[in-house]
């Protein structure tokens, strides 16, 4: 079978002359390069796991290795084709920030895996790790501003983010005068230009500051009604890009400093822009897929306006039919959805994504290609509280509101029925992680509307979830889902593994023994109440995996088992 090379992380060189990116070509994910001059790709890294992000700093590469997907990287130097590792401590997740050339120092943070603590901490080899700071919620580090101060992020809840200053030469910590929000990026221009941060401080969309680094002040310079995705600026600070995510795909602008105008780029817009650089003034290069195009690399000469792709994906693939619609919800919420929709299906299934705070877009996702390609009818609902439609809808499904999220689905049902002419009798509901727990609430609450379902690393009761998941991202989640001694009576009654004799269509459950973020267990109290109650249930685990799958063999043989058990 021909697989579809998943490309991620696209970082230009030091040089401008090579661009890097992470594939999982070997099977795995490895860390490569394409020579711009010759067009030449090479991979970079030969490790037992998968890279997970990588930096260019002074001295050479860093790379985040973790074991087995358990999510806790730990640190490496790119030598020659060799990692070594120079931060290895198992039981901690580390979170990089920058190499401090003057102190020769790396800073960064760390967590330990079974405590909410976030440790901000210095390494040198002569020293060691240090821990200089502790906070009581995640903390990251965003950019190095100057010689003594560092720009942090700790988060509020899921969602928000507070911005905070720490000096390394006095050990001191300051909040920031910006309110709390969805933080995405700031991006430094010359010495006396402004810095520009990508938030939604206004409004709820991300959309792009100015932000006076002396005294912090602040002004919006776009006005976009959709998140932006990426910013980069030229390399003599005096021109931009910018994609925007517009209900769901990518559309490239030109923004100018000075003026402060936005003009479009013509490039497709049909598909998802996943990253981008800009070497040189002339030549952007775009990390792109869509629903039917595997992920690529492009280049966009921004003076002719010609473009190419530079790096195509392996395997035949065909223009599929595909679009973007809504629905009307049970309360009159206008929803969106795109859908994959052979000629003479034979059978549909809707797909609820993971999150929830996050968005299904028109990427090129191998299992739904396949499941099209079969005749089986795709549909894709971005339902109450995903990203990408503000602030109102990212908070339309919190706590004793999550029912609501689930009458979406049904709502999305009855119009495929309605509206799109689906077979009734044969419509499937599929999600994976936060998707999966919506699957097995509606498979759990509306068991007569589905003919088959699949849960991959799902939640099957949030008592337990909250309870067994690390306890920082406990008090993350609980903003989302409720706390634990608060909404017990709600979590009891919504309860999919309480309410597990009621499932009726067969189920199909996939899960990962070093998944750091929905344990195990969720999936195994499922599988078990059901088979002890004689339903029709199905366990496959992977003993080489995390929350995300990344090795093509158990990627392989989970889309195999999916496609054969929704075609049947």
């Amino acid at each position: 079978m021909a697989y579809y090379v998943k490309y991620s992380d696209m970082k230009s060189g030091e040089n401008g002359e090579t661009l890097f990116y992470i594939s999982d070509e070997s099977g795995k994910r490895e860390l490569w390069q394409m020579n711009l001059v010759d067009g030449k790709v090479s991979q970079v890294t030969y490790e037992e796991e998968n890279i997970k992000d990588y930096w260019f700093e002074e001295h050479g590469v860093v790379l985040a290795i973790d074991h087995n997907g358990n999510e806790r990287n730990q640190l490496h130097r790119l030598e020659g084709e060799g990692a070594l590792p120079f931060i290895q401590e198992p039981d901690y997740f580390h979170h990089y920030g920058i190499y401090d050339e003057a102190r020769g120092k790396f800073m960064l943070t760390r967590n330990h895996h079974s405590s909410a603590v976030f440790e901000l901490c210095s390494y040198n080899r002569q020293e060691g790790l240090v821990i200089l700071e502790e906070f009581k919620s995640p903390a990251y580090i965003k950019k190095q501003l100057g010689e003594e101060t560092l720009l942090m992020t700790i988060d509020v809840d899921n969602i928000d983010k507070e911005l905070y200053t720490y000096n390394m030469r006095e050990g001191s910590l300051s909040k920031l005068p910006m309110p709390k929000g969805r933080f995405k990026s700031i991006l430094l221009n010359s010495d006396d230009g402004p810095a520009y941060a990508v938030a939604d401080w206004d409004d709820g969309y991300l959309n792009l500051y100015e932000v006076d680094l002396t005294d912090w002040s602040h002004v919006k310079v776009t006005s976009f009604p959709w998140d932006m995705e990426h910013f980069k600026l030229s390399g003599d600070g005096k021109s931009a890009v910018i994609s925007v995510n517009e209900n769901g795909c990518s559309t490239l602008y030109h923004y100018d400093p000075g003026s402060h105008e936005v003009q479009k780029v013509n490039f497709r817009a049909d598909g998802v822009i996943h990253s981008m650089e800009w070497p040189d003034s002339d030549e952007l290069y775009l990390l792109f897929s869509s629903t039917d195009v595997p992920h690529c690399i492009c280049r966009l000469d921004m003076e002719r306006k010609e473009q190419e792709i530079m790096l195509q994906n392996n395997g035949d693939i065909e223009e599929i039919r595909w679009r973007m619609l809504s629905f009307t919800s049970f309360d009159g919420l206008e929803v969106p959805y795109f859908l994959y929709e052979p000629k003479n299906g034979h059978g549909s299934v809707i797909h609820v994504h993971g999150g929830p705070e996050s968005q299904a877009r028109p990427e090129f996702n191998e299992l739904y290609y396949r499941l099209y390609k079969e005749g089986i009818t795709v549909a894709v609902p971005n339902i109450r509280g995903s990203l990408g439609y503000g602030r109102f809808y990212l908070k339309a499904d919190d706590r004793e509101k999550r029912l609501d999220a689930m009458a979406d689905v049904v709502a999305l049902r009855t119009h495929l029925i309605d509206r799109r002419d689906m077979n009734r009798e044969n419509i499937s509901i599929m999600g994976r992680s936060y998707g999966g727990f919506m699957t097995l609430l509606l498979v759990t609450h509306h068991p007569e509307l589905w003919r088959k379902a699949v849960d991959i690393v799902g939640i099957s009761d949030l008592t337990t979830f909250l309870h067994d998941t690390p306890s920082w991202r406990r008090d993350l989640r609980s903003a989302e889902y409720g706390f634990l001694g608060v909404h017990d009576k709600m979590f009891d009654e919504i309860s999919p593994l309480m309410r597990a004799e009621y499932v009726k269509a067969p189920l199909m459950i996939f899960h990962s023994h070093h998944d750091s973020r929905v344990p195990f267990t969720e999936s195994v109290q499922m599988a078990e109440r059901m088979k002890n109650n004689g339903q029709d249930v199905t366990f496959t685990a992977y003993e080489n995996e995390g929350h995300t799958f990344m090795r093509r063999q158990n990627l392989d043989n989970m889309n195999g088992k999916i496609i054969k058990f929704l075609v049947e």
